[in-house]
């Protein structure tokens, strides 16, 4: 190997290492904020009927599993998952996912063409390289298996009118870091519906569906206060968000499959 090879692995490790600490503290709470637990009603139609028992799933960066990690192994799917901080990784065997701790800038330490599904939830934005995972997602896919993708929309139409306005780019990362200190948050990549699929055809995966997560895009906290979370006007709102997602979904969702078998 030579001393050019030798300082590159060096260089990339200790990315790794920075990174793993990074998300070591994210998971711990320490960075001032952590994702909350929980899965909204929009992506739980995505995800649930994916979850058939006796299928075998991988969740690409599985975090701690609060989020539906625990929901999906109690569905009766032999659930793994992989993640670069141990502390989540900790936390997600706690909850039942046969969870390892992986670098998500090296290979997937799995078989080609060994699950049924693969879950990428709000993970690829994270990423200096998110094709290196689509690719990965693609060769361990079974024939036929599918991949549930979100990444954040960055053309939703906050975002826009914030960066006309007030020439701010809004990555949307942690409410800690978006606005004050842009520049540490945790979101590396940006995505429209455009730009997702796009990486995901060259990664080898093909579009099967997509759509919109959290369109309620007239929604502010007065409303919320004044009608309630649930109020009668959700619904249309909703509805009407759906209606164009690259403009209104907070996030985009993508339903794919290995393109040489999607035809």
């Amino acid at each position: 190997m030579t001393a050019a090879h030798t300082s590159e692995k060096d260089a990339h490790e200790h990315d790794q290492q920075v990174t793993a600490q990074y998300y070591d503290e994210y998971w711990s709470g320490t960075t001032g904020w952590s994702p909350p637990p929980g899965l909204d009603e929009d992506l739980r139609a995505w995800l649930d009927p994916l979850m058939v028992r006796g299928r075998k799933a991988l969740d690409v960066g599985c975090g701690d599993g609060a989020r539906y990690g625990a929901r999906v192994h109690a569905s009766g799917v032999e659930i793994h998952g992989v993640d670069i901080s141990e502390v989540a990784v900790a936390s997600a065997r706690e909850r039942g996912i046969d969870a390892r701790v992986a670098s998500l800038a090296d290979p997937l330490p799995h078989p080609d063409a060994s699950f049924d599904v693969v879950i990428c939830l709000e993970v690829l934005e994270h990423l200096v390289n998110p094709a290196i995972v689509t690719r990965e997602i693609a060769r361990v896919l079974k024939p036929g298996g599918l991949a549930l993708l979100s990444v954040p929309n960055s053309a939703f139409w906050t975002t826009r009118v914030e960066l006309m306005f007030t020439g701010h780019f809004n990555p949307r990362g942690s409410p800690v870091t978006q606005r004050a200190f842009p520049w540490r948050d945790p979101h590396l990549r940006f995505f429209t519906f455009t730009s997702i699929e796009a990486m995901l055809a060259e990664g080898g995966l093909r579009t099967v569906k997509d759509g919109g997560l959290e369109c309620q895009f007239l929604r502010i906290a007065v409303a919320d206060k004044m009608l309630g979370r649930k109020s009668w006007i959700d619904k249309p709102i909703t509805a009407l968000g759906r209606m164009w997602p690259s403009l209104l979904a907070r996030r985009c969702v993508v339903l794919a499959t290995p393109a040489e078998l999607a035809a």
